[in-house]
């Protein structure tokens, strides 16, 4: 009985100790601020920490600070923004970091970020995902303008979901993707980055990119906002844009990212627009952003936009007065390298009158309401181990390897060069300075910079070759030492990977391919390209000559182009059988091309732009509207050697049954239903494509512009009928006060294999 009664008490005290440590723990809760509190709302959450912060406090949460590896020691702690060190961390003498290290050193900044603010205040650290998480040793996608050429935006939104996982998993929160500047002018060397020359293609696969992003936690800035290139194609040059063609097409891809993809921040361009900077540009930032689509997120400058204002547009007296422009225009965050780019002056503004706290605190609003969102207060660190096991994991390298297929696009094909057999193909020569690298494009992690070239487990062309022929014939490369035509006698294909320079502050003023620095193997089966490590002596050479001297030699002749733009084909087109755009195909692009080419995949990429003849023809694009003399030249007809939309198959297919409603739907979506066969003897892709023509408007409208496609796979023989669906908005117009509005009136609706390839044609009503 005694030990029953003892047990007893025990249970009394225990319960009782219990209910004290809960009603401790109620009371430390009680205390806790409300901005500490998940379960008030966001705008509560706010406001209350707004309510305790100082104007320096406030301000610093609107300034960003990136430092390099070397520089890291002067980390402004207190900042509220912070490109990721680990971005920098492929950049080391020891080469790529690990992905568990990357994620630990973020951890680490945002710890001692959070220790530098009175209210423990997260930082969001930034960074860069145009076709891959570009810091460490993420998954290497294709080149955004080679997703481009899939015409799949359903697949790229997969694409985004993998990057965004792999940003999200070392603890990088903010992006500044997708780069949805329409691309009119390929000799704009950050043309790789876009989507090509189609507004609706730009949107289409911006919106995905976008949505993946925000879908999975990671807060996406379009960019760069607006028109990032000038005449010229000169990147970041002053716009003379109207605002017209600014409306209709650069605008529009904004547009809907911000409607339909949800993204929580824009980023503003270098240039200026119709005079003003766009970092200061109220119309721009204000006005059309915020009061007409409604965007609730925060701007952000592109690095040094704000200072710019002041040093080069000179629109500014000093660096204060840029920062008053800035601020006051709509510009939330000024994304910069050191003080000065960063709302330095921003306090002092405020106590002397030029800049209202008011205006301080809208920005600010703006910026925590998207920390609360991503739950960084809550959960402000990642897991190391965790990052390790989705970075790069199975899953997300053969998605990258699927992607690199879909890019494939086939542009000349004589006599049915290709696909090669492997059983008459006993002997491959493989030439050019594309051949054994990996050709990634810019902005792609660990490879010294922004160029990705040494991607841990990448394959190469040459190394595709090789693993896909093994035992069946033998793949030479040529070691830029001895000639090449002696090589190619002895081949009974030869290939060419051609490559050109281009990117970021790369503008390009001819489009021929250059001459590119080499570097010589010791033997043919072991030879390396400049760029891709090992010995050897540097040497140039000559591709449209060394094109021309294998050609000649009787073998069958293909060129791969490893590019993101518009090449001058003229000079050696002629003597290639073939030739097949690859673009920037990511780290699997090796074994995608290597499957091209002998025929276990057949290539169903096409143009996102209109393949110029020459330099001389720019800027060239297939949506024109009406001229008064044509469009040719003395010399030229003003035809591109390839049109927007184009690409060969190894399969043919046939269209017809197509079904148009008398008129369009006035409250939602009109359907256009059009059946399509392959009529061939290879399974393939077909990319259905429709375009409009409005007959009669208010205003002059082009030729045609595309509005919907779909991109289906068909086995021999199969086939299916294709819906394409035109929201009511793909029939509107800027009127000539620059009001969006649908006009009644008759439009043409093509059924295209390109844009210049109408293959059905009817005909719809709007009201």
């Amino acid at each position: 009985m005694r030990r029953h009664t003892i047990v007893l008490i025990a249970m009394l005290v225990a319960a009782g100790s219990a209910g004290v440590c809960a009603q401790k723990k109620q009371q430390k809760q009680e205390k806790l601020p409300d901005y500490k509190n998940p379960e008030l709302s966001v705008e509560q959450r706010v406001e209350d920490l707004m309510g305790r912060m100082t104007l320096e406090e406030k301000v610093d949460q609107l300034r960003s600070h990136l430092t390099f590896l070397d520089e890291y020691k002067d980390r402004m702690w207190e900042v509220g923004h912070f490109r990721n060190i680990a971005h920098f961390m492929h950049n080391t003498p020891a080469g790529p970091r690990s992905t568990a290290e990357c994620a630990k050193a973020i951890n680490e900044d945002t710890k001692k970020s959070i220790a530098a603010n009175r209210w423990g205040i997260p930082v969001l650290q930034n960074g860069e995902a145009l076709h891959t998480a570009m810091w460490g040793v993420g998954t290497c996608f294709p080149q955004s303008i080679s997703m481009a050429a899939s015409f799949d935006n359903d697949f790229y939104y997969r694409v985004g979901v993998a990057v965004a996982k792999e940003t999200k998993a070392v603890g990088v929160r903010q992006v500044f993707a997708p780069v949805i500047n329409v691309s009119r002018d390929p000799r704009w060397g950050r043309t790789e980055e876009s989507y090509g020359e189609d507004p609706f293609l730009n949107a289409r696969m911006g919106v995905a990119w976008t949505r993946a992003l925000e879908d999975n936690g990671v807060v996406a800035s379009p960019k760069h906002y607006v028109d990032n290139y000038g005449d010229g194609g000169h990147d970041s040059f002053s716009s003379s844009t109207s605002w017209r063609v600014l409306r209709e097409v650069f605008l529009e891809p904004f547009r809907a990212c911000i409607e339909e993809g949800g993204a929580r921040s824009i980023m503003a361009s270098y240039n200026s627009i119709d005079g003003v900077p766009a970092s200061a540009h109220r119309a721009l930032l204000t006005d059309i952003l915020r009061g007409e689509w409604g965007f609730t997120g925060f701007t952000v400058s592109d690095y040094g936009g704000v200072p710019g204002v002041y040093w080069a547009h000179k629109t500014a007296e000093s660096h204060a007065e840029a920062q008053a422009q800035c601020i006051e225009a709509g510009l939330d965050v000024g994304l910069g390298f050191g003080n000065v780019a960063s709302y330095c002056h921003m306090a002092e503004l405020v106590r002397s009158g030029r800049i209202p706290e008011a205006m301080v605190d809208a920005s600010l609003r703006r910026v925590l309401k998207v920390k609360f969102e991503l739950g960084l207060f809550e959960n402000p660190y990642v897991d190391p181990k965790q990052a390790e096991k989705e970075v790069k994991c199975r899953e997300h390298r053969a998605l990258a390897l699927e992607a690199a297929r879909k890019v494939m696009t086939l542009l000349k094909n004589s006599d049915n060069t290709l696909p090669l057999s492997d059983r008459t193909i006993k002997r491959i020569g493989v030439f050019g300075p594309a051949a054994d690298r990996l050709s990634t494009g810019d902005y792609s992690g660990p490879s010294g910079g922004i160029k990705g070239e040494f991607i841990k487990d990448g394959v190469t062309p040459y190394q595709g070759l090789k693993t896909r022929l093994h035992g069946k014939a033998e793949v030479v490369l040529h070691d830029g030492r001895s000639d090449a035509a002696s090589l190619a006698r002895t081949c009974d294909a030869v290939i060419f990977f051609a490559a050109i320079q281009e990117g970021e502050a790369e503008d390009r003023s001819l489009l021929a391919l250059p001459k590119r620095t080499m570097k010589a193997g010791e033997s043919l089966e072991h030879a390396n390209i400049a760029g891709a490590g090992g010995e050897g002596a540097s040497f140039e050479v000559d591709q449209e000559k060394m094109i021309a001297d294998i050609s000649s030699c009787g073998a069958k002749t293909v060129v791969v182009l490893m590019n993101g733009s518009v090449i001058d084909l003229r000079n050696w087109i002629d003597r290639a059988d073939a030739v097949l755009e690859a673009w920037y195909p990511g780290e699997q692009g090796g074994t995608a091309v290597a499957e091209a080419l002998m025929g276990d995949l057949n290539p169903g990429g096409r143009l996102p732009v209109s393949w110029a003849r020459h330099a001389g023809q720019l800027p060239i694009y297939y949506y024109f509207k009406p001229s008064g003399r044509g469009y040719r030249y003395l010399d030229d007809d003003g035809k591109p050697m390839f049109p927007f939309g184009f690409g060969l198959s190894y399969t043919t297919f046939e269209y017809s049954g197509l079904r148009i409603p008398d008129r369009v739907n006035s409250e939602g979506d009109t359907k256009v239903y059009v059946t399509v066969k392959n009529s061939g003897s290879r399974r393939g892709d077909e990319v259905v494509q429709l375009y409009l023509h409005d007959r009669l408007a208010s205003v002059a409208r082009p030729s045609k512009e595309l509005k919907a496609f779909k991109r289906i796979t068909l086995d021999p023989g199969e086939s299916r009928e294709v819906e394409l669906t035109l929201p009511r908005r793909s029939f509107g117009l800027w009127d000539r006060g620059l009001k969006f509005v649908v006009e009644p009136g008759a439009f043409d609706v093509l059924i295209c294999r390109d844009a210049e390839t109408v293959l059905l044609k009817g005909e719809i009503t709007a009201e």
